[in-house]
């Protein structure tokens, strides 16, 4: 199943409309969907478990982890101490509508299948189902075996396309081709900077490497540096490349360099490019207006205006992305802020699953703050 792509306006009307039916009230009354996770042991995991324990239309009802796994050890709720847990094992004996997976690549690609056999619904944070004309090989290292399913998956970046109803499999998108797609495409489909321009600068939280255990990743090597790291071969370069080109409709060829921050979850990216001739500051935040004036979870503004767009602290801890833009004669600088664990991962997962159920978009999502 082929994406499918929407004007952003049109898709948050109907969100808009949405929110109007579907009252506080009329969502608690609704049959909640039963949800699991698989991988609920890892960060984005975590986080995704306790975004749908206080989601009104969503029951976590189980987490599939390690066998000795319990949510109650790392969530300390009332709702946390209710929910089965057990080996992943054990998930094709206890599927519930959606299925969320928050696992390896690899791991979702063995598993996925079978869910959907059965019937139910897939919606995969991992990068097993999201590239569709890259190799496999070249950027995960490893040989795809499921190539039917990558057409079939829907490839969920909000607000550039929904899922339909009939969705049943549900590609997240990575938290860098995130950041970085939704600050580029709107200035591409408008024609408004020099595809060969452009040069990404992305530097992320250590949560964004996972919690398995590497020499790279103890304090001790982390702190006080910011080092570059799968430089020009990061995964997400082929998935952001797909993603302008499916919505924007440019060839883009970029440098990407990605970096490690020494702070446990964020990213920022700095993004530069040429802007065309005749092209202002105006027509930048044209394009982001008409893009995004109806989605309630991106804010945008110019540097010298809105500073605190620029904040990392500002936005991790949240489900939003802070884009900021400065224009310098003909050349444009864009900062695109997100949380790699919320925006990055859970909270985009949420969004995913509120758009398939015909939720508004920020369901459960509206209660996230800023860490500061």
């Amino acid at each position: 199943m082929q994406n499918k792509i929407l004007d952003p306006h049109l898709i948050f009307h109907k969100y808009a409309m949405q929110m109007h039916k579907y009252s506080n009230a009329d969502l608690s009354q609704k049959n909640k969907v039963s949800c699991s996770i698989v991988g609920a042991r890892g960060y984005s995991g975590l986080e995704l478990a306790r975004l749908l324990l206080s989601h009104p239309s969503a029951s976590l009802d189980f987490c599939f982890a390690s066998a000795d796994f319990k949510l109650s050890s790392h969530l300390s709720t009332e709702s946390a101490a209710k929910v089965s847990c057990g080996p992943a094992s054990n998930l094709l004996e206890h599927l519930t509508d959606v299925v969320f997976f928050a696992t390896p690549a690899e791991v979702s690609m063995e598993l996925a299948p079978k869910v959907l056999e059965a019937g139910r619904r897939v919606i995969d944070l991992s990068g097993a189902f999201r590239l569709k004309k890259s190799e496999y090989e070249k950027w995960y290292g490893f040989e795809h075996t499921q190539r039917t399913l990558l057409g079939q998956a829907h490839y969920g970046l909000l607000p550039w396309a929904t899922p339909s109803e009939n969705a049943k499999l549900i590609a997240n998108p990575g938290c860098y081709a995130t950041a970085i797609s939704l600050a580029l495409i709107p200035l591409l489909k408008e024609n408004l900077i020099f595809e060969d321009s452009v040069v990404i600068d992305a530097k992320s939280g250590t949560t964004g490497a996972g919690k398995k255990a590497s020499e790279s990743q103890l304090f001790a090597e982390v702190d006080g540096e910011c080092l570059p790291y799968k430089v020009g071969r990061h995964q997400h370069y082929p998935e952001i490349i797909e993603n302008i080109e499916a919505f924007s409709g440019k060839q883009l060829e970029a440098h990407l360099t990605t970096s490690l921050l020494p702070v446990r979850r964020g990213i920022i990216t700095g993004i530069y490019a040429q802007l065309k001739v005749g092209k202002t500051s105006e027509d930048i935040d044209g394009a982001f207006r008409r893009a995004y004036g109806d989605y309630p979870l991106l804010k945008f503004g110019n540097v010298q205006k809105t500073p605190e767009l620029l904040s990392l602290k500002k936005v991790v801890g949240t489900g939003n992305t802070h884009v900021a833009y400065e224009v310098v004669g003909q050349k444009v600088y864009i900062f695109s802020s997100i949380d790699n664990l919320l925006k990055g991962a859970a909270s985009q997962a949420i969004e995913n699953f509120n758009a398939l159920f015909g939720f508004p978009i920020n369901t459960g999502l509206n209660h996230l703050e800023a860490l500061t």
